[in-house]
C-alpha cells in the first residue's frame, strides 16, 4: 500500500471534496484522509458526513465562527492540537496568494492562523495544555486550487465519486442554483441540456456545478499539452527534492 496519512485543514465543508480525488485516492491505496472543518452549521455538518463516507474520508468539526475569528491563541490550540493528535505526512489546505485577494470573512483571517499552527505544532509549543501530545514535525503542505499550481493529481479513477460527493452538498448546490443575470441564464440553457426543465434551485444548482466542476478538471490538459484528462491542481510548498528525473 502506498497510502499516507493526509490532513485536509479546511476553512468550509466543500473544501473536502474540492481536494476529494486526492483524499480519495489516498484513501483507496491504504492511507488515511481526515478532514478537519472549521465553520459548519448543522445541516453542512450533515452534508458533508455524507460526502465524506462517499469519498472514504473521516472529518471532524472545529466550531469556529466565519468572521469572527481573531487568530487567538486558543484557536491555535485548537488547530496545533488537530495537526499532533493526527500526526499527518501530507497537509492539504487553502492557497495563501488566493487567499489574501480573496474577501470571504472566514477563508482570508484563518489561512495565516493556519500556517503558524503547522509551524508551531512541530516546535515545543503549549506542551503542558495538550498532554500526551508530542510535537509533530512540520508536514509536507500542498495548497488546493491554487493560483499557480506546479502540480496535478490525475482524479479521472475517482471522478465519478468526486461528483456523487458534491451532489450531496445541497446546501451549497442551492447557492449555485440561486437567480442569475438574463446573460447569465441564456448562457447556461446553451451549455446544459435541458436546462430549461430544471425548476428548483437545487436541481439547477447541481447541474451548473458539475458543469464547473468538469470544466476546471479538463483545464489542465485542454491544450493538449498535458497527458492528464480529469485533474486537480494543487502548488507544493518548497522544492521537490527526487531521488532521478521522473518521466
Amino acid at each position: 500500500m502506498s497510502g499516507k496519512r493526509m490532513l485536509l485543514l479546511g476553512a468550509y465543508s466543500m473544501e473536502v471534496v474540492e481536494c476529494g480525488g486526492a483524499l480519495c485516492k489516498n484513501a483507496m491505496e491504504g492511507g488515511v484522509s481526515h478532514g478537519a472543518i472549521l465553520f459548519a452549521g448543522e445541516q453542512m455538518r450533515r452534508e458533508l458526513q455524507e460526502a465524506a463516507a462517499i469519498l472514504g474520508v473521516s472529518v471532524e468539526f472545529l466550531g469556529m465562527d466565519t468572521g469572527a475569528v481573531t487568530g487567538s491563541r486558543e484557536e491555535k490550540l485548537r488547530l496545533v492540537e488537530v495537526i499532533r493528535r493526527f500526526r499527518p505526512e501530507i497537509l492539504l489546505t487553502q492557497d495563501p496568494e488566493h487567499s489574501l485577494a480573496d474577501l470571504d470573512p472566514g477563508r482570508r483571517p484563518v489561512m495565516p492562523m493556519i500556517l503558524e499552527a503547522v509551524a508551531l505544532a512541530s516546535r515545543p509549543y503549549a506542551l503542558e495544555e495538550l498532554p500526551g501530545l508530542e510535537p509533530c514535525p512540520c508536514p509536507t503542505i500542498y495548497y488546493m486550487t491554487p493560483e499557480h499550481p506546479n502540480c496535478l493529481v490525475d482524479i479521472a479513477s475517482v471522478w465519478e465519486k468526486k461528483v456523487a460527493a458534491m451532489d450531496a452538498l445541497k446546501l451549497q448546490l442551492e447557492v449555485f442554483g440561486g437567480e442569475v443575470s438574463p446573460q447569465e441564464e441564456a448562457l447556461r440553457a446553451r451549455m446544459i441540456p435541458g436546462w430549461e426543465k430544471l425548476s428548483t434551485r437545487l436541481e439547477r444548482g447541481t447541474a451548473w456545478k458539475r458543469q464547473m466542476d468538469l470544466a476546471y478538471a479538463l483545464y489542465p490538459g485542454a491544450t493538449g499539452h498535458c497527458p492528464v484528462m480529469l485533474a486537480e491542481q494543487y502548488r507544493r510548498e518548497g522544492t521537490f527534492v527526487l531521488d532521478n528525473l521522473l518521466v
